[in-house]
């Protein structure tokens, strides 16, 4: 019986010592915050823009060759270009992505490391998703305009331009989203991890 308990307490279903309960509230706090840095967001706006430009080299690529002679030539360096910007940047976001990922198997393992229930708020982090949310509706308002106005609009705009802009709103829309997914599924996650807990009344302090 002793060695079976001690087998529940190592797999994550005993109770745990108040140490190592003290550690994980405060691993799950801190990579909450980790999870939601304002330099993730402004990394995957970097991407962003060199996406951006590499879209900018496809139209202008586009419009040399449509041009003919020795646009032709300007054209395939315009396009090497682009694919110099675009091909690094998908790189960069699967990696962003990936490394995100990371962080949220990381924050499960920690939040679920034993039945004791994480009962600290900041765990929400509730100004930084904010901080993600905000914008990122913007760009994802931003976005749809401009690749809507693109599609009603490739009747009396060059291809060139049509490109560039389907380009640049795609970009702005993905951006925007990405951030959105990530504020809003933390906040999921939180809700998750802190509904089953009753709220504490008067005045109690969290761990």
């Amino acid at each position: 019986m002793g060695d079976a308990a001690d087998e529940e307490t190592e797999g994550g279903y005993g109770g745990l010592s108040p140490e190592l309960l003290a550690e994980r509230d405060a691993t799950v706090v801190a990579l909450a915050e980790r999870a939601l840095a304002v330099r993730r967001l402004l990394l995957l706006w970097g991407i962003a823009a060199v996406a951006v430009l590499g879209w900018a080299a496809v139209g202008l690529a586009v419009r040399s060759i449509e041009d003919g002679g020795l646009g032709l030539l300007s054209g395939l360096v315009a396009l090497v270009l682009a694919a110099l910007l675009l091909v690094p940047a998908a790189v960069a976001l699967g990696l962003w992505v990936r490394r995100n990922q990371d962080v949220r198997d990381r924050l499960d393992a920690w939040a679920y490391l034993g039945p004791e229930p994480v009962t600290d708020e900041r765990v929400r982090a509730h100004g930084r998703s904010v901080l993600w949310l905000l914008p990122s509706v913007a760009l994802c308002l931003a976005g749809t305009a401009v690749a809507g106005r693109a599609v009603t609009r490739v009747d009396v705009v060059t291809l060139s331009a049509t490109v560039y802009a389907l380009g640049f709103g795609g970009t702005l829309l993905m951006t925007g989203l990405l951030g959105l997914v990530r504020s809003a599924g933390h906040q999921c996650w939180a809700g998750r991890l802190l509904d089953p807990v009753p709220a504490r009344r008067g005045g109690g302090a969290h761990r």
